[in-house]
């Protein structure tokens, strides 16, 4: 039976719904989640991450495909719990990617940076990084604690449609398809993240996003002083 859960505004979800949604995501569960910039639907790396091989037909994570009506040669951003994650899923980080966790971590910035080892192959992109991000959300914040996991998630919308800024503006078709949805009204950004990566050796902005292009130059040039 699926399970809604509803959090008043921007709050933390009540402890016994964000375990529930926990110990769900752990057994591999889809979930509806709502970050500060758009909803998403995602799974628990932890409960996928112990092979290689691409999960199972019908599993939460294959679902996430499915649902999006995406290819699934294509990878799922990670929300994971801070900084400190870069060097946990990231191997030959940048000074100028840890500078931009640094300042805007939590928040809607998503950074490109190469696989390490522990990230299972078919999360990687087919040049061998991972996007991460730390989600200013506290739903999603008190899940990735709960989990003891990053989450894999990407935004709750058949590709190619406007990715939702509000519970209601979530498509019936996909809100059905997860085995548990947390509602906390309209997101607090309402657009997706900026995505930055340095994997090349200088700054490419793969997607402007809520975070303005501005912010991230002023604060590299503040890092270098």
């Amino acid at each position: 039976m699926q399970r809604i859960y509803r959090v008043a505004g921007d709050a933390c979800p009540h402890p016994l719904a964000a375990c529930d949604a926990a110990m769900m995501l752990r057994a591999g569960a889809l979930a509806l989640v709502p970050t500060e910039t758009v909803y998403g639907v995602g799974v628990s790396v932890a409960a996928y991450a112990q092979s290689d091989e691409l999960p199972a037909e019908g599993s939460g994570y294959r679902r996430i495909f499915s649902l999006k009506r995406r290819d699934i040669e294509q990878t799922v951003p990670w929300l994971v719990g801070g900084p400190e994650a870069l060097d946990e899923y990231g191997v030959d980080v940048s000074d100028e990617t840890r500078a931009l966790a640094q300042a805007f971590w939590p928040g809607a910035l998503t950074l490109i940076v190469r696989s390490a080892p522990n990230v299972p192959a078919f999360m990687q992109a087919a040049d061998g990084t991972v996007a991460l991000r730390a989600s200013a959300s506290p739903v999603v914040r008190a899940l990735v604690h709960m989990c003891k996991s990053p989450l894999a998630v990407t935004s709750a919308n058949t590709h190619g449609a406007p990715a939702p800024t509000s519970f209601d503006e979530v498509e019936p078709r996909i809100l059905a398809g997860v085995d548990v949805a947390l509602d906390a009204g309209a997101t607090t950004c309402r657009d997706a993240s900026t995505i930055v990566s340095f994997v090349h050796g200088k700054l490419e902005i793969v997607r402007h996003g809520a975070l303005s292009d501005e912010r991230i130059h002023a604060a590299l040039e503040s890092a270098q002083r």
